[in-house]
């Protein structure tokens, strides 16, 4: 095995969003994966752009941003391991948040269209990005609380209450 192949193995092993996963689902879900690349800089996709996909980080860094008052605002900073677009497998909205490369950054990219040829590896996913964004959501309900009772501009304190480096909860 080429150790390319076995780091992104590794990585794949880590991520929060593949949890769960046997051998052959996770063999069944990469059949149906492609490789997305960007050169830093390079925006993944735009806050407002409709899209389907979902990435996975293999190597690289990612920074997911919103535009608050004509500015990007950045929300989280990704690395090799975690996801973003999960919302495009869940939701046929527009995205939520921009993504940009930090970084030159390979990603697995899983296609909605084509999570219907493997099943069990669906549901695996859609239960592991059920967890991750009801995490998100509570964090964010923290911050809303946090911000009535202080102060909008304060922001909360960060706990290290499992907390990943993006501010969700493992």
């Amino acid at each position: 095995m080429n150790s390319d192949f076995e780091t992104q193995i590794k990585i794949l092993s880590l991520a929060k969003c593949l949890r769960g996963f046997g051998v052959v689902d996770l063999k069944q879900l990469l059949s149906i994966t492609s490789k997305a690349l960007w050169k830093k800089g390079e925006d993944a996709f735009l806050e407002g752009d409709s899209g389907r996909d979902m990435f996975i980080i293999c190597a690289g860094k990612i920074s997911i941003w919103r535009i608050n008052g004509g500015n990007r605002l950045e929300l989280a900073i990704l690395l090799a391991g975690e996801s973003f677009g999960e919302m495009g497998l869940v939701d046929v909205g527009k995205r939520s948040a921009g993504a940009q490369a930090m970084e030159d950054t390979l990603a697995l990219r899983i296609r909605y269209e084509r999570l219907h040829e493997v099943p069990n590896a669906a549901s695996i996913l859609y239960r592991n990005i059920a967890k991750e964004l009801a995490s998100r959501l509570i964090h964010a309900n923290d911050i809303i609380v946090f911000q009535a009772q202080h102060g909008e501009t304060t922001s909360p304190p960060t706990e290290n209450k499992g907390a990943d480096n993006n501010g969700t909860t493992n």
